[in-house]
């Protein structure tokens, strides 16, 4: 099967089983963005899931019916309906009998589409570990990143999905309210994760690739990206202000300067240390961000 665009999946799923299940992105209109610009969104039909299935059995052997865990690739393959979802886990499940683990991007405006009662459906089915672009906790700066649904709402959604017994994975992006914002960001953001307790925070910095419309207001002076010092500073306020023992943190992206990882119950006070030497000793005139050009 050919897929249309770039598969993108997050880097603690390298190992998981990729399912293509959705092309592009239902929103597509984030600021700071370009990863699916040019290809429109689609849901693959079940004939072309199974299709795909059908070869991965094939490429796999014996080897399939370990298969535990699968990550269904594309934007926010939880915008399809409850019922639609359930049809393609249980197709999956024809194919590799044993997984227990269907994990996905999922956005906030997707999640409330769905009835508590589907969700608890779709928990029973195996969906979990749902990452959320939740980005960062401050309405304003979510609503200048055209991210189409605000902090408030994401806390709503979290706490539904908690309710419903599904995990989610909130990935966050520094940088997000520009220059003079880190702490300001910082803050809102360690406070709307204490409260909505997610099993990961997955943590990249924000980068104005080559097209997006970020790139276009930052050449115009409309926004004014914070230097290198106030990104590590606004990750080490986050970082201190979580208040989550068993969440797992985790900020070794590409576009992160300084790579932390780990639990926060036991890990935290060394990756506080790491910050506070990299903040000590950062050379804002020696960095440069080679994420400004093209994509990731």
């Amino acid at each position: 099967m050919k897929y249309n665009g770039v598969i993108y999946r997050p880097p603690v799923e390298a190992n998981t089983v990729l399912i293509p299940i959705t092309e592009g992105c239902s929103h597509n209109s984030c600021t700071f963005c370009n990863m699916y610009r040019g290809i429109s969104f689609r849901a693959w039909s079940l004939s072309e899931i199974e299709e795909y299935l059908l070869d991965l059995v094939s490429v796999y052997g014996n080897y399939a019916d370990k298969i535990k865990r699968v990550y269904l690739v594309g934007a926010d393959p939880f915008v399809i309906s409850a019922k639609s979802l359930l049809k393609r886990v249980e197709l999956i499940k024809k194919y590799l009998p044993n997984v227990e683990v269907v994990s996905m991007y999922a956005r906030t405006d997707n999640i409330a589409r769905k009835s508590d009662e589907e969700l608890r459906c779709l928990k029973e089915a195996g969906i979990n570990d749902l990452y959320i672009g939740v980005e960062c906790g401050s309405n304003e700066t979510l609503e200048k990143l055209n991210k189409g649904y605000s902090a408030d709402e994401t806390r709503e959604q979290c706490l539904r999905l908690n309710e419903a017994g599904i995990r989610h994975c909130n990935l966050i992006m520094l940088g997000t309210g520009g220059k003079g914002k880190g702490l300001e960001v910082a803050f809102v953001t360690a406070a709307l994760e204490n409260e909505i307790k997610p099993s990961k925070i997955l943590v990249n910095t924000m980068s104005a690739f080559v097209g997006t419309e970020l790139d276009e207001e930052i050449k115009t002076g409309k926004f004014v990206p914070a230097g290198e010092k106030e990104i590590l500073q606004e990750e080490y306020a986050l970082l201190k202000g979580l208040e989550l023992e068993n969440t797992y943190f985790w900020a070794i992206h590409p576009l992160d300067s300084v790579g932390v990882e780990g639990i926060l119950k036991t890990n935290k006070a060394r990756m506080l240390v790491t910050l506070e030497r990299a903040i000590e000793t950062v050379d804002e005139t020696l960095y440069k961000k080679v994420s400004r050009v093209g994509t990731l």
